[in-house]
This record gives C-alpha cells, sequence and structure tokens, in this order.
C-alpha cells in the first residue's frame, strides 16, 4: 500500500512539473498582456512602457504599507513622456488587490486598471462591476493626493475591497509626490 502510495506521489509530482515547464512561458506572456493592456487602458495616448528599476525601490518606500511591483514611464509614438503607470498590490478582503494607476505629467489620476485580484464573487468584485465607482478616482492630484482621498466613496458589503483600490490610488499618488515630480511638481 505504501508503495502504490509512492509510485501515484512520484507520478503526480512529474506530471506537475512537466505541465509547469511546459506552459511556463505562456503563463509569463499571459502576465505581460495582462500588464500592458491594463497600463494601456490608464494611459491611452501612451505607445510603449518602460519599466523604471532603478526608480522602484524608492517607490516601495514611498508607498508605505503599499507594495509597489514596478514604475513605468509611458511614451507616446514621438518619444515624448506621457505620464506614469505604477504597478501597486494593496490589501483587500482576501488578499492583494493588484493594479494599475495611470498618472499624467502633471500627476493626475487618468485611470485605475485592476490587474488581479482575489475578492469574494458578487460583494469584493463590486469594485469592477459597480458602474462608475472607478471614474471618481480620476482626476485624483498626486501632488496633493490626501486632500483628492478625502471624498472616496466606498461601495456598501464591498468596504474592505473598495479601500484596497483608494489605498493603491493614493500610495500611488504618493509615489508621484515623493519619486516622480521633482521639488516644483513638475515630471523629473
Amino acid at each position: 500500500m505504501v508503495s502504490t502510495v509512492l509510485v501515484t506521489c512520484v507520478v503526480a509530482a512529474s506530471a506537475l512539473t512537466v505541465t509547469y515547464s511546459v506552459t511556463r512561458e505562456r503563463i509569463i506572456e499571459q502576465e505581460r498582456a495582462a500588464e500592458r493592456a491594463a497600463l494601456k487602458a490608464v494611459l491611452a495616448d501612451a505607445e510603449e512602457f518602460v519599466l523604471e528599476e532603478d526608480l522602484v525601490e524608492a517607490a516601495a518606500e514611498a508607498a508605505g504599507d503599499v507594495t509597489v511591483q514596478g514604475v513605468y514611464r509611458a511614451v507616446d509614438t514621438s518619444g515624448g513622456d506621457v505620464g506614469w503607470g505604477v504597478r501597486v498590490a494593496s490589501r483587500g478582503y482576501a488578499g492583494p488587490v493588484q493594479m494599475v494607476v495611470g498618472l499624467d505629467r502633471d500627476g493626475l489620476v487618468q485611470g485605475v486598471s485592476i490587474v488581479t485580484h482575489n475578492e469574494t464573487p458578487g460583494l469584493g468584485t463590486k469594485i469592477l462591476t459597480e458602474p462608475g465607482w472607478m471614474d471618481q478616482f480620476t482626476g485624483w492630484d498626486g501632488t496633493d493626493i490626501d486632500s483628492s482621498a478625502r471624498g472616496f466613496d466606498s461601495i456598501a458589503g464591498a468596504t474592505k475591497s473598495s479601500v484596497a483600490v483608494r489605498n493603491g490610488v493614493t500610495a500611488a499618488g504618493a509615489v508621484f509626490a515623493a519619486v516622480l515630480a521633482d521639488d516644483s511638481g513638475e515630471v523629473q
């Protein structure tokens, strides 16, 4: 009986390893495509998104408890800067809510796009399905994010999920103010 269980475990582990090896590149490519789609959704004028790896550590410091997963310079077809995409993960009800926040050159929020989440279907997922709810973040000022966040309206029954999105947006604003803009408030 022990040998049967052992053989079954070895076969299952081997099958999982082979499956992972075969699908690994596809999974990575799908994750990149989802991230690019989220960046494009919040900064439609951008043609290219350049990961600024050297800014991530300072951005993480500025974001506080919210995890910064990437800072992207958004560039248009002529090579000019359009703004910034900040990918963050904020704690929701059922785990991290990963999102991209688009900020223009002046630090105004252009949009928020949820990349992944594990929120409760029908409740926490209202952050995606509630008509017009995500639009409230558009126009928030990254240079004075706390003032912008005062008018925040959460969703009843999805408060933790709502607050997770708000925290992600305020973290992106803090990143803009502390890392992406110089003392005059202009983009570096």
